[in-house]
């Protein structure tokens, strides 16, 4: 039978997504968010305690203010004499000014530390992110991975800065506070505690819902971000395909789901919140009951149970705190949760011992290599031989899914080989740097990627240092420079998102320029006549055989396009099928 806490569970919870484009990430306790976080945070140890120590200060100021509105009420009020009041009203400035200087400096040393906690933290995460091999990127949504990196990263702040001294600082300022309370008047001290149990119950019972409504709200942010970065990145196929309204209609359902997390927050909020108070005001009214009997009783003044309600009011405060932060902390694990996830996700490592690839011939020699993905159920690559010698043009053909981006990526080491070895000059590429392997190896991709930057600044993304003079002959080399003199500011003429302000032809071209201007002794082209007509396909061509002739670079051309085929010197036909590969002439 449902009982009515489980029908009150599911009325907070929010309603499933039966269609979701991002799936949560796994579940961490806040044991193992903080063992995972606190070496971060541990060079700044020394400053946290000196924020713990002025926040140990702010309540002392507050029981010496308190202490002298019961000396108000004792000496000045109930006696009605006027000369105590001057010495207590210097008093209470004093308090004042001094609470205000402790408060700010508090204030900023917090900040401080959290910030310097947040920007290592972003750097780092972005840093991992931007380093995972391009299969890894290939199968997560860019939009998702943008909301961990921009909105999840700060939860991981909020929960080991600022929730953690928040809840050591209401520790500290309960203990003094409580302690004070029992050092006026330790049996109505005993009573204001009765509550304290309670309202832990309350929060614990709670807190497993809150958590729930922010996995969900953080998983619909990152569902969200995903819809408008595929929407708006290919706005132009949306319209031509007249795919707008499934598009909004996809934006609005997700949209939908965050209010629907947003709501069921606010649902746990309207009976949390209730029954912290009715605990608060029932054990009020059980120490007002209690203050009658001790002034009956001549166990307090007058002024020393207003002064001990006015603190048993201060008390609840840190209460409060306490009894909302573990509903905090579970929220805050929400985000915690996806930040580790891409965290998790391997990045390629050097052996140890790893040595700078030095080339100078620039051969290349596969020597029965074994590549497979992860989850993949067959290898994509099985035994490859293959030998190119320096100098040389090879074209890599086959149908598509025989591997040829994947020896793309095995050369470059964004992917490593099950079996077998990748050499350069005879180097194998594992037991030297990345780095250095892709300072030896430059890849024009399949697609042509460009920054929404000025032509210069897209060229000389190959090497930051290069002169304006150093660009323009990588252009020329290119058989860039024409059609970039001809642009409306010649090389400062920004190409607009991914390109788009040019053509394709010269988007092709502009990669093989910022390629060049690299100086690798091994160019690989990915599919670069993709998309290009007949004539722009023969300049592109042309400037690349010319390039390979003239510099003695090593060039290989994955590519399914037969007009390669007069520009290299060989083809290598890779076959998955009967598993074997041919070089004819």
């Amino acid at each position: 039978m449902v009982t009515s806490w489980q029908r009150l569970g599911d009325w907070m919870r929010p309603r499933r997504d039966d269609d979701a484009l991002i799936d949560h990430a796994a579940a961490l306790t806040l044991a193992q968010v903080f063992r995972r976080f606190w070496p971060r945070l541990r060079p700044l140890r020394g400053w946290l305690l000196l924020s713990l120590l002025l926040l140990a200060v702010a309540p002392l100021i507050e029981i010496a203010e308190i202490l002298l509105f019961q000396r108000l009420v004792d000496d000045v009020l109930v006696p009605v004499e006027y000369q105590p009041l001057v010495y207590l009203a210097l008093a209470y400035v004093g308090l004042n000014l001094f609470s205000g200087v402790v408060s700010g400096l508090d204030d900023y040393l917090a900040t401080w530390v959290s910030q310097r906690f947040l920007v290592d933290l972003r750097r780092d995460v972005f840093r991992h992110v931007l380093s995972l091999p391009s299969h890894i990127h290939d199968r997560r949504r860019l939009g998702d991975v943008i909301s961990r990196l921009t909105q999840d990263v700060s939860t991981v702040e909020r929960f080991m800065v600022s929730q953690l001294t928040e809840g050591i600082g209401a520790v500290v300022r309960l203990v003094l506070l409580v302690g004070a309370l029992f050092w006026m008047q330790w049996e109505l001290a005993l009573a204001s505690l009765l509550a304290a149990p309670a309202l832990w119950w309350v929060s614990s019972r709670f807190a497993a819902f809150t958590k729930t409504a922010s996995r969900e709200r953080r998983r619909r942010g990152g569902s969200l971000t995903t819809v408008t970065e595929e929407s708006l990145g290919n706005a132009t196929l949306m319209q031509l395909y007249n795919a707008d309204d499934a598009a909004v209609e996809s934006y609005h359902r997700q949209n939908k789901g965050i209010a629907d997390a947003e709501l069921s927050g606010s649902k746990i909020r309207s009976i949390f919140l209730p029954l912290v108070d009715l605990i608060e005001l029932v054990a009020i009214l059980l120490v007002v009951s209690m203050g009658v009997w001790a002034l009956a009783t001549d166990r307090l003044t007058l002024g020393g149970l207003l002064a001990f309600m006015t603190l048993l009011i201060t008390c609840y405060g840190p209460i409060r705190q306490l009894s909302d932060l573990l509903p905090a902390l579970f929220s805050a694990t929400a985000g915690i949760e996806r930040v580790v996830e891409l965290l998790e996700e391997p990045l390629p490592t050097d052996v140890p011992g790893a040595r700078e690839l030095r080339v100078d011939a620039g051969e290349l020699r596969l020597d029965r290599v074994t590549v497979s993905y992860p989850g993949a159920s067959l290898p994509v690559l099985r035994d490859l031989d293959l030998h190119v010698p320096g100098g040389a043009a090879l074209a890599v053909t086959g149908a598509s899914g025989s591997g040829k981006s994947t020896l793309v990526r095995l050369l470059t080491r964004q992917l490593e080989a099950d079996s077998g070895s990748v050499t350069v000059d005879g180097q194998d590429v594992a037991s030297c740097t990345a780095t250095s392997v892709r300072e030896a190896v430059t890849v024009v991709l399949q697609e042509t990627l460009l920054l929404d930057d000025t032509v210069r600044a897209n060229i000389a993304l190959a090497r930051p240092g290069a002169t304006d003079a150093e660009v323009e002959r990588a252009a020329r080399a290119a058989d860039a420079h024409d059609f970039i003199q001809g642009l409306p500011d010649g090389y400062d003429t920004r190409v607009g998102q991914r390109g788009r302000l040019v053509s394709g032809g010269q988007r092709q071209r502009l990669a093989l320029a910022r390629a060049l201007l690299r100086g690798s002794p091994v160019l690989v082209l990915d599919e670069p006549t993709t998309g290009l007509d007949d004539a722009s396909a023969e300049r592109f061509l042309a400037a690349l055989a010319e390039v390979a002739r003239d510099e003695r670079r090593t060039v290989l051309v994955m590519t399914h396009d037969p007009r390669v085929l007069p520009y290299v010197d060989s083809v290598v036909v890779l076959d998955p099928a009967t598993e074997t590969h041919r070089e004819p002439v």
